[in-house]
């Protein structure tokens, strides 16, 4: 080899090497399935080649269809890829796979037969939430609207799925195909709640409150208890107890949700002066100001400013959250690695 082909073949290496070690590298949040090179939003999981929770990958290429990536142990090469059905683009749903945290921490914090459980990867009853987004990933955002709920729907496969339902306490109580337990006889069944609290401070133009909750004019602050009155396919009807004043929640295809299921994301059965206690003294008044500052935990900055648009945020726990304060003006919240505020733009 001469020396002009020898200098050029080290200056690629030396090329290579540099934009390996620049290059971005998270973890697997879950224990996810790839299938042909492919990882799918769906997160199907009847078969499918292992990547252990805590695998280490190189993010390659990201757009709006896919994020190419590499494994840093192995080398193998995957794409991370949405499907239609989801309503949102593989960059947005990309945060609930992968993340800049390694989730050591989150297993530590489990117990012992958690552990266990997440390093097989398998179910059990008595797991938490978070045991089972560490075992198996996030369920799919079109049928399983907020991780709140009770009942999370995964895919085996195209043609099958599979739930695991939760108790009140958030403890799995039935997975797979077993069959959800019998509740115990009551007198009678309890009566569906009609009376809702606002989890955040609500803006309405109109007398209407939408989906995106737009962050311009008029609010429902707080913790405001509200009365529902008639339940339909995009909107839900209700009244301020107080006050008596009618309103009217709007959803639309853009959200690609249960209107039902968006409500009680934003109106919760439950009073919620007890969550607004838990803030710091500095966070209470930027919430009751519906103001978001820099350092604002990330508790503090959902009831200040309600849940982010599902369409644009994946999962609460991605460090960007997107609102609106029109239809043509978007404002990002982006979180450091303790969930405060690092940034407003």
């Amino acid at each position: 080899m001469n020396r002009k082909n020898a200098f050029g073949t080290l200056l690629a290496l030396g090329l290579l090497t540099t934009l390996t070690a620049h290059a971005e590298v998270v973890f697997a949040q879950a224990n996810l399935l790839l299938n042909k090179n492919q990882l799918s939003a769906v997160n199907y999981r009847g078969k499918g080649l292992s990547l252990p929770v805590g695998t280490k990958v190189q993010v390659l290429e990201r757009d709006d269809d896919e994020v190419r990536c590499r494994v840093v142990d192995s080398g193998a090469e995957f794409r991370f890829v949405s499907h239609k059905s989801l309503g949102k683009t593989a960059l947005a749903l990309f945060p609930g796979f992968f993340s800049a945290k390694d989730p050591a921490a989150r297993i530590a914090a489990l117990t012992p037969e958690e552990q266990k459980q997440v390093k097989a990867g398998t179910l059990a009853k008595g797991m938490s939430r978070d045991a089972v987004l560490l075992t198996v990933g996030p369920p799919p955002p079109h049928r399983t609207l907020s991780l709140e709920s009770t009942k999370w729907t995964y895919w085996s496969s195209k043609f099958s799925t599979f739930e695991v339902v939760f108790d009140a306490d958030g403890k799995v109580v039935s997975h797979g195909g077993e069959p959800e337990p019998t509740p115990a006889a009551e007198p009678a069944p309890a009566p569906a709640p009609k009376f809702f609290h606002a989890t955040a401070n609500f803006h309405f133009q109109d007398d209407t409150v939408s989906w995106v909750n737009y962050l311009k004019g008029p609010i429902l602050p707080f913790n405001t208890k509200v009365e529902v009155l008639d339940k339909g396919s995009s909107k839900v009807k209700f009244k301020v107890v107080e006050t008596g004043k009618e309103f009217v929640f709007e959803n639309d295809s853009r959200s690609g949700a249960d209107t039902w299921a968006l409500f009680q994301s934003s109106f919760a059965a439950e009073d919620q002066a007890g969550k607004l206690a838990e803030l710091s003294p500095e966070d209470r008044k930027k919430v009751s100001a519906s103001e978001v500052v820099i350092g604002m935990s990330r508790a503090a900055v959902r009831m200040a400013w309600g849940p982010p648009p599902p369409h644009e945020t994946a999962s609460f726990n991605s460090t960007i959250w997107t609102y609106w304060k029109s239809s043509l003006a978007k404002v990002r919240v982006t979180f450091d690695q303790d969930d405060k505020v690092k940034s407003i733009d």
